[in-house]
Parts: structure tokens; C-alpha cells; sequence
């Protein structure tokens, strides 16, 4: 588990790749503050990423709405998987989902 610090750091060297397609994250501590980081991952125009898996993190409300955002944007995002990220049903995060 490399929390939000380490999240930062991988995240800097990914936004700006162009060959990955797959990038499964789970279980690694992923917070908040590192949804941060993978909306950057997401939204970076080059981006071939076609799969997102971070099953397992504690995104929480914010950070999975900080994620659904970048998901919003990418271009070549097909699937991305956010079970067990400790977020609840409140409307504005159904609305995020939608």
C-alpha cells in the first residue's frame, strides 16, 4: 500500500504515457487526496487507457467523484471499477455515477 504520497508520485510518471492500456490499482491505499493524482492519469489527451481498476482503495464520496470526473473526459476509458471504495449513495454521488 503506497497511500497518497506514493499515488502522487506513480501518477506523474503515468500521465503523461501513451502505451498503457490496463492499470489495475487495487488494494493499494488510494485516498482522497490521491484521486487527485489519477484524474490527471485520465484526462491526459494522448491517453490509450482503456481499463481502470481500483477495487479496494478508499476513495470515499470525494475521491470517487474526482475520479468519475476524469472519467467524464477520457477519451479511450472503456471500464473502470470502483467496488469497495468506501463511498455511500448520496445523490450527489449517484450523480457522479450517472
Amino acid at each position: 500500500m503506497f497511500g497518497s504520497a506514493g499515488c502522487n508520485a506513480l501518477c506523474e510518471g503515468l500521465k503523461t504515457n501513451e502505451m498503457i492500456k490496463t492499470l489495475s490499482l487495487c488494494y493499494c491505499g488510494i485516498d482522497q487526496g490521491g484521486a487527485r493524482a489519477l484524474f490527471e492519469v485520465l484526462i491526459f489527451q494522448k491517453s490509450k487507457m482503456e481499463e481502470l481498476i481500483l477495487t479496494g482503495n478508499s476513495l470515499r464520496n470525494e475521491g470517487a467523484k474526482m475520479v468519475l470526473n476524469g472519467v467524464s473526459i477520457a477519451k479511450e476509458l472503456k471500464k473502470i471499477y470502483l467496488a469497495d471504495n468506501q463511498f455511500n449513495e448520496e445523490e450527489s454521488m449517484l450523480n457522479a455515477i450517472k
